[in-house]
């Protein structure tokens, strides 16, 4: 990349090029009160903002022309009268001191310092110069790291080796840089005895940036280098004279994010699949975060872009693009996504394949860019697998972020084909996803995970410091046990435990690779069949001088990743030992010895003892085993559990009607909550019966939930359509998804907030769950809080239980995220989904926002009771809160009489049985309408409760009965 050259820091220097001594002076007094800000470079040009007299800063630019001629342009007044003012004086003190600090961009900043009227090259040999100086100073750091280790360095060193990515980086040296200030953070960690040290991801970095120096050493000395090279190991603004034009291209975006690089850029970008060849292509906007003017890269979800156009950048997949042009645009419909599936890698074993041969290149980026078709996902543990037609697996990230999306895109559909990434993570060969292509009765439709930093490379979602409490010791951790912890096979698990071993030797120091030390490690790299490995790793150890291993010993150990890639393949999944989750067709767990009741599930779920899927399939058993008539009693949790209303609706419909629409009157009570509500209406949509369609009529007047209308009228449409026949129920999908899809498009693409924002709101207005998908890629995806907190509280409201889980998360994770928890809460409150409940009480009873927390709870009704007995058994020091006795003060009396009166029954047998007695008294006497006298005269029909003074007394107080 072209830049402006080096300045002396010094003020004869600067002076020399100002010209004004008086300038400088005011220029390094402004540079020293941190008055010039958002510094960046462009080519020659340098930009910044100064703090001035005016409400807005001035906008200042340097352009740096042949010899030693810099001319400063600012927008001050006094920069009319003189060349250089203080402001830009200010600019090339910046420079001039620290370099480092100036953020770059392939687009030069609006109305910051007008164009250039002079486009200058830098001069090749400085360039040259100082790129060699800095592949010295890379050679000779990985030499000391070679040596010594990690553990003999002095605590100042990790600064210096920072010091010197960022240096790198100035220089032009991309990857060594980003590689050595990874580096840096290691070498923190085991200085401060924080955190895990990976010893295999310091020897994998240390072993690049050592191939890296040698590539581009010989580079610099004269041998040519690839483009791809070029962008990948040193990078370069590619003019539209470089790029390569490209035309004739079918793209379907199946990706965009918007993400900030830790030095301060923002990036916009798109991922796109070229339907005619399969190919894989990226739109990037590459800007400084600080800008605001430049208008921003907008997405092309849910469109085809035809006869595309523009220029390629040289590079590895996904290839960049800067796209100019397209015939036409239109909607994707089902004939592109089939065409879609249908260029997509055939199976597992065929992305392996195509991982394998990237690998082999070691300049190539650590992820490869795929399309694959699989069948189902397989969700174990904390690696879940993706499963293709011959019951071959390959690993999905240890990333728990993913459960949830993945799980909203896949309810009700069925899985075809996941876009992404592939990579290793822990040894394996792991792909890290960002869109899904599903079947639904309406066709093939994309959906994405809305995972912002999925892409971000494996390598360095390993290598985030971690933050302890108290110093801890540095475990010296390897990959072999993540390895046989997923099932790899015993030959990847033997290689990757040697390659951990000579990562800790690394680490500790090539003098610790003595013939003896390796001897075990050759024989077993022999059983392997690695014998040229071997040998090599036998021979490096016989040399006396340390010094002389590093070479040969970075040569065994990137020839052992290789070969681990090709052993650790693909895992064989024995299929008849799983069974699909009953709401997610394409996701499969192994098969439950016992079902769980929802209670004790729902308890294993948040000690992290169950994955939500099997939670689900816990919960579908258990309410598969009561019988029709026990389901129609079961107001709570039955119909208040949102993944169980639809299984309950189906079941109680065969029951006869009469009784059926007498309970679906009771639980469309206000007394209960949405879910319950929901429920009964869904009810409604399988009764064959007049009387269920008037009621349905009804529920769409005014005088109702506006969302419980909207649902409402949903499902009455449906009835009508399917008393119509097959044609009627397919125009009316049509007709929906004529609605939704534009609404969709905005609320993915726009590139303004309020754009996206206005489309968010109508689509909940349409009251349709179809419009679930989308609103879920929103609120997974969208980079603006604000628009991702307002799909959440419309996906509560349009009843969508399957975001349950993010509510609850948020909610538990309150001290991180105030507003999203808040959020959080009123989405949960609005749902009324039982399973929520002890989340939100946990909160109440915390102190958390009690108010607002408070108001959620209330919109419960009667599916708060049991949860808040139950809470009050557990955790009797909540009783002490005024506010958590007052939830039971409007509740219906015979309702509340029932729930105590049925833990007091269970309680007689509790060792603790007086306390709990006692509390269920003070619960009762807490209601208005009664209650308090009903539970007291059963206590006094116990001879335990009877007996003890204390209760007794309270019991006759309830009754009016003098003691």
């Amino acid at each position: 990349m072209a830049e402006p050259r080096k300045v002396a820091a010094s003020s004869g220097g600067l002076t020399e090029i100002i010209g004004d001594p008086s300038e400088v002076a005011k220029g390094t007094r402004i540079f020293d009160d941190k008055q010039i800000t958002h510094l960046s470079r462009f080519e020659n040009r340098l930009f910044a903002d100064a703090l001035g007299s005016g409400a807005s800063p001035y906008k200042v630019s340097l352009v740096f022309g042949d010899g030693r001629e810099v001319k400063g342009k600012c927008s001050c007044v006094a920069a009319r009268s003189r060349p250089f003012c203080k402001h830009a004086a200010a600019l090339l003190v910046a420079w001039a001191r620290a370099p480092e600090a100036f953020v770059t961009t392939d687009t030069a900043p609006a109305g910051a310092g007008g164009p250039a009227k002079k486009s200058v090259k830098k001069g090749k040999t400085e360039t040259g110069e100082l790129m060699k100086a800095g592949v010295a100073q890379v050679s000779t750091l990985v030499r000391e790291l070679g040596l010594s280790g990690v553990t003999s360095l002095s605590e100042d060193r990790a600064e210096q080796v920072r010091a010197l990515g960022e240096s790198l980086r100035a220089n032009g040296l991309r990857r060594l840089a980003a590689r050595t200030v990874e580096v840096a953070a290691l070498l923190e960690q085991a200085a401060a005895r924080t955190g895990t040290f990976e010893p295999p991801v310091f020897t994998d970095l240390v072993a690049d940036m050592l191939l890296t120096a040698r590539k581009v050493e010989k580079h610099l000395g004269g041998e040519p280098l690839e483009d791809r090279y070029v962008e990948e190991l040193i990078g370069k603004t590619w003019t539209k004279k470089d790029r390569a034009p490209i035309e004739g291209l079918t793209l379907v975006e199946y990706s965009f994010t918007t993400r900030t690089t830790p030095d301060n850029f923002l990036v916009r970008e798109s991922r796109f699949l070229e339907l005619g060849s399969g190919a894989h292509y990226t739109e990037k906007q590459i800007l400084p975060a600080f800008l605001k003017t430049v208008e921003p890269k907008k997405s092309h979800a849910g469109v085809v872009l035809e006869e595309a156009k523009g220029g390629q950048y040289p590079g590895f997949p996904p290839r960049r693009l800067d796209l100019e042009d397209a015939k036409s645009t239109h909607p994707q419909d089902d004939s592109a996504l089939r065409l879609l599936v249908k260029m997509a890698l055939p199976d597992v074993g065929a992305a392996l394949a195509a991982f394998q041969e990237h690998r082999k290149d070691v300049f190539a980026p650590e992820l490869l860019p795929v399309a694959l078709r699989v069948q189902t996902l397989l969700a174990s543990g904390q690696r879940s697998q993706l499963v293709d037609s011959g019951d071959r697996g390959l690993f999905l990230p240890a990333d728990s972020r993913l459960e949830e999306p993945f799980a909203a895109a896949l309810e009700g559909a069925t899985l075809k084909v996941v876009l992404g990434d592939v990579g290793l993570e822990a040894a394996l060969p792991t792909l890290f996803p960002l869109a899904v292509v599903v079947e639904t009765p309406e066709g093939l439709e994309l959906r994405g995970l809305g995972l912002r930093e999925a892409t971000e490379e494996p390598t360095r979602r390993r290598r985030r410091r971690a933050k302890p409490e108290a110093p801890v010791a540095v475990p010296r951790s390897g990959w072999a046990d993540a390895a046989r912890e997923a099932g790899a096979s015993r030959a990847a698990i033997a290689l990757a435990e040697v390659r951990d071993e000579l990562a800790e030797k690394f680490s500790n120091g090539l003098s610790s690779l003595s013939p003896r030390a390796v001897e075990p490690l050759v024989a077993r790299l022999r059983e392997l069949g690695l014998e040229k490995p071997g040998a090599l790793l036998e021979a490096l150890a016989q040399r006396p001088d340390a010094a002389e291993r590093l070479d040969d010993f970075v040569k065994v150990y990137q020839v052992l990743g290789i070969a681990l890639v090709r052993l650790a393949g693909a895992a064989q999944v024995q299929g008849d030992t799983l069974e699909p989750v009953p709401t997610h067709p394409s996701i499969h767990i192994r098969k439950p010895e016992a079902p769980l009741p929802p209670g004790e599930a729902l308890l294993k779920r948040a000690r992290g003892e169950l994955s939500r899927y099997e939670a689900a399939a816990h919960a579908a058993h258990y309410y598969a085993s009561l019988d029709a008539d026990s389901l129609l009693e079961s107001l709570y949790p039955a119909w208040s559990d949102g993944a169980a209303s639809t299984f309950v609706a189906r079941a109680v419909a065969a029951r006869p009607k009469e009784r059926v629409l007498e309970v679906v009157k009771q639980a469309l009570s206000e007394h209960h909550s949405r879910m319950v509500r929901r429920t009964a209406i869904q009810v409604l949509g399988q009764l064959e019966v007049h009387a269920a369609r008037v009621l349905l009529d009804g529920m769409t007047r005014k005088g109702h939930d506006a969302g419980l209308r909207l649902h409402a009228r949903e499902v009455l449409n449906d009835v009508q359509a399917r008393e119509t026949g097959p044609a009627s129920i397919a125009a009316l999908a049509k007709v929906r998804q004529g609605r939704i899809r534009p609404l969709a498009q905005r609320a993915l693409s726009e590139p303004t907030r309020e754009a996206r924002l206005a489309a968010v709101d109508q689509l909940e207005g349409l009251g349709l769950t179809q419009a679930w998908p989308v609103l879920r890629q929103v609120f997974y995806g969208d980079p603006s809080n604000e628009v991702r907190r307002r799909a959440a509280m419309a996906l509560a409201w349009l009843g969508d239980s399957e975001v349950l889980d993010k509510y609850v998360h948020s909610v538990e994770a309150r001290d991180t995220d105030d507003e999203e928890a808040k959020t959080a809460v009123y989405a949960l409150g609005v749902l009324g989904d039982v399973r929520g409940a002890e989340t939100l009480l946990a909160a109440f009873v915390d102190g958390w926002k009690p108010g607002v927390v408070s108001d959620s709870l209330k919109t419960f009704g009667l599916a708060m009771l049991e949860p808040a007995v139950r809470l009050a058994e557990t955790r009797p020091e909540a009783m002490e809160r005024q506010a958590l006795r007052n939830l039971f003060e409007r509740f219906p009396a015979e309702a509340l009489s029932k729930v105590l009166l049925a833990h007091v029954e269970a309680a007689r047998a509790h060792p603790e049985r007086l306390t709990r007695f006692g509390t269920y008294l003070k619960l009762a006497n807490e209601n208005i309408h009664g209650a308090g006298k009903v539970v007291a005269a059963a206590l006094l029909d116990i001879p335990d409760a009877a007996g003890d003074k204390t209760l007794s007394r309270a019991a006759k107080k309830t009754l009016g009965v003098k003691t």
